[in-house]
């Protein structure tokens, strides 16, 4: 028998034309609710000669929507004691309402309205597009930032979604008319492959029954198409930028990864919070940041996406300790291949991700990522429940080749910013 109380096990509910609708519990106790619409509408899609569609789209929708300006939606927002969110990525969008849970009904009439009636006033596209230019300047002349971006250049090719940061030039965000937007809206923001989350103390049945009376404008089945283009034999390679005036150097190391549909995806992912996506517990914390002092930070991530996927480490220091520090993060990287983690490392590691689960679960804003995670990779509504007996299955064999397969230092490229003369 199915336990509908357990905000682990989310339930998948009807699809609404192309509109999946997923039901999670709400934690015991709590006072709030969260909802989510993610949909295929990504900066991958960004018609060519305007890249910067998706994210200008993406920005707009939690600006005015359906009768309410943009004055009018943040004092509704403000007398109901919600937040909207916002988050573009390069397969996806995604737009999150949060608040109290008395407000469910009202909260979900928001978050319709934003994703299928957003207005685009003038005013605020360009305000928009001004915060996006600041970004692109950012994204120039900032260490971290331009480091970013040149290493996704270097790993992948000309026309990969996940090449670009989605923000565009300033040549392509001044092609962009507001009836750009509206068509990039009109064509991704109803379209199949798109979820409706709902974190809520009430039943799948009233959640539904919602969903189908607010989004029943919702347009079509027929999801866009994406592909990525064959990457070849791309060698590692390193770049530097020079930034004179910069107070310290930006190091990445990057390359391809595997998606999240991988069956080898447990154990790169322990791979990962070994070797630095752990805080604290992650060797390249201990090695380069602790026991080195070398670094102001040092860390590493492993995104899965649907598609495909890709890893990064990072690390800022000093200018003249960067030579150090790419050859410590070089070493790190290439253990993680070439040996097998003790037992006693991968346990505390391992033991450590498990007991994240429990307290993600304190809040309704955490408890509802899991579902989001889940929903949005169309994973079984039992994933969760089921995760700590894929990592506890996991070997230290299995570490060492999923890290050689997900974290490949034979491909990694190497790109360093800041002042570096």
């Amino acid at each position: 028998m199915t336990d509908r109380t357990d905000p682990l096990r989310i339930e998948y509910g009807a699809e609404l034309d192309g509109l999946q609708v997923v039901h999670q519990p709400a934690p015991t106790g709590a006072a709030s609710v969260s909802a989510t619409y993610v949909g295929p509408a990504g900066w991958a899609f960004d018609p060519p000669g305007r890249e910067g569609t998706a994210r200008l789209v993406n920005q707009l929708v939690t600006s005015a929507a359906g009768r309410l300006d943009r004055i009018a939606l943040a004092r509704r927002l403000d007398r109901l004691g919600a937040t909207l969110a916002r988050q573009c990525a390069p397969e996806s969008a995604e737009v999150s309402i949060w608040g109290p849970a008395s407000e469910w009904g009202h909260l979900l009439e928001i978050l319709a309205d934003v994703v299928l009636r957003p207005r685009f006033d003038p005013s605020d596209v360009a305000r928009a597009r001004r915060q996006m230019r600041e970004r692109q300047l950012r994204e120039a002349t900032q260490p971290a930032s331009r480091a970013e971006v040149e290493l996704w250049r270097a790993v992948f090719p000309e026309g990969h979604p996940y090449r670009e940061s989605g923000v565009g030039s300033a040549r392509s965000l001044a092609r962009i008319t507001r009836a750009d937007l509206q068509k990039f809206h009109r064509a991704q923001y109803s379209s199949g492959e798109a979820v409706l989350v709902v974190t809520a103390p009430v039943g799948p049945a009233a959640v539904e029954r919602a969903a189908r009376r607010l989004f029943r404008s919702f347009a079509t089945r027929t999801a866009p198409s994406l592909s990525l283009p064959p990457l070849g034999n791309r060698r590692p390679t390193e770049r530097r930028i020079d930034l004179p005036g910069r107070s310290q150097v930006e190091v990445r190391l990057g390359g391809v990864s595997i998606p999240r549909s991988a069956p080898e995806y447990p154990a790169a992912y322990l791979a990962n919070e070994i070797l630095g996506g752990r805080p604290m517990l992650s060797r390249l914390f201990q090695q380069v940041r602790e026991k080195g002092g070398l670094a102001y930070h040092a860390s590493s991530a492993l995104e899965a996406m649907r598609l495909g996927g890709h890893f990064e480490v990072q690390a800022g220091t000093g200018g003249d300790r960067y030579p150090k520090v790419v050859r410590l993060l070089r070493q790190e990287l290439a253990r993680a291949s070439n040996e097998e983690v003790s037992r006693a490392t991968l346990d505390t590691i391992r033991e450590s991700a498990i007991g994240q689960i429990p307290l993600a679960l304190e809040s309704t804003s955490d408890a509802h990522e899991l579902a989001v995670d889940v929903a949005y990779h169309r994973l079984p509504g039992d994933y969760w429940l089921g995760w700590p007996a894929k990592l506890r299955a996991v070997r230290p064999r299995d570490v060492r080749a999923a890290a050689a397969l997900a974290l490949d230092v034979r491909r990694a490229v190497t790109v360093l910013a800041g002042p570096l003369g």
